[in-house]
This record gives C-alpha cells, structure tokens and sequence, in this order.
C-alpha cells in the first residue's frame, strides 16, 4: 500500500480479503500501515452451503457456462472457514483475534434485481461484459429463471429475502 508504517488506527476490508491473490501479503500490508495496537476489522463470506442466493447463482452459471463461471461466484466464499481464517490471520503477525460468525437477511425486491446486480457489480460483471449483447440477454434470462425458481422459498410479500452468513473478525497489530 502507499503508505508509511504506522499510519492508521484501524484497517477495515469488508468482504474483500477472498479476491486478494496473495492473501498473506495483504494481511502483512495491512498490518505494516497499522499503529501499534491498531485494529483490523475484515469480514468474509460464510460457506456458500449457507448462502441460499449465491449458491444458487453459481449453481445456475455452472449449468449455463460450465465450472469456471461458476467458479468465480464460488470463489466469494474462499475463507468461509473460521479456523483457516485465524490461522491466516496469526500468521501475518496480528493478535487478539476473534471471530464472530452471524446471519443477516439481505432483501432484494425480485430475483431478477439480485442478478441484474451480480452481473453487475461483481467479478461476474466481466465475464458477462465479453459476451456478445444478444448472448447477455439468453443467458441473463435463463439464469434469471433458475434462480427464481431456486429462491422461490424466499419470496415473500416484501420480494426476494434470503440469510447470507459471514464471518467478521477483529485483530490486533502488534504491540507498542
């Protein structure tokens, strides 16, 4: 990172440490720019098994473009292991690491905007930028439906309303 040692009092990286190629590094980073003391606070996703709406995603782009579109949605979920997770995280050097696994019901007003923004929004959005207009439009559609029928069990009258489990830690840097 551009900054000099000991620059912040606390590093926050929400849902991001699972896209970083070198995760060790990153963390190492994070806790170079730290105070002494300092915290970090990360959060990662939860297995995927426990995701309804992602697991259906990957499931429907796995059907309709084979493992490795699938593959980037699943990939979200890397460190959905709390004891992987800590280890990493000790391993870079921080300390007082704790870990508090929760659920939160996240809402969407239809399975179509859930879609429309993963492809959107997320690394799926280059995969589905490359394709040609009218291909985006069939795939779009298809997965559209599989993922309504899958999340049908979680409509409801305010839409679409699915649990999405993640793991949020808390670290300290080392000592002063």
């Amino acid at each position: 990172m551009p900054f000099p040692e000991a620059t912040f009092d606390v590093v926050l990286c929400q849902l991001g440490l699972q896209f970083f190629p070198d995760r060790p590094q990153a963390l190492q980073e994070m806790r170079r720019v730290l105070v002494p003391g300092g915290r970090l606070l990360l959060s990662v996703f939860g297995p995927i098994t426990h995701n309804p709406a992602p697991q259906a995603l990957a499931e429907a782009l796995e059907r309709h473009l084979g493992p490795h579109a699938s593959a980037i949605k699943r990939a979200e979920h890397d460190l959905d292991d709390p004891t992987e997770l800590d280890r990493l995280v000790t391993g870079a050097g921080f300390t007082a690491v704790t870990i508090e696994t929760t659920t939160q019901h996240i809402h969407f007003p239809s399975p179509r905007e859930y879609v429309r923004i993963q492809f959107a929004a997320t690394p799926l959005a280059t995969l589905v930028k490359e394709m040609p207009s009218e291909q985006q439009a069939t795939l779009t559609d298809a997965v559209i439906a599989d993922v309504s029928e899958t999340l049908r069990p979680y409509m409801g009258d305010d839409g679409l309303v699915f649990p999405q489990e993640c793991h949020t830690l808390s670290a300290c840097s080392r000592e002063g």
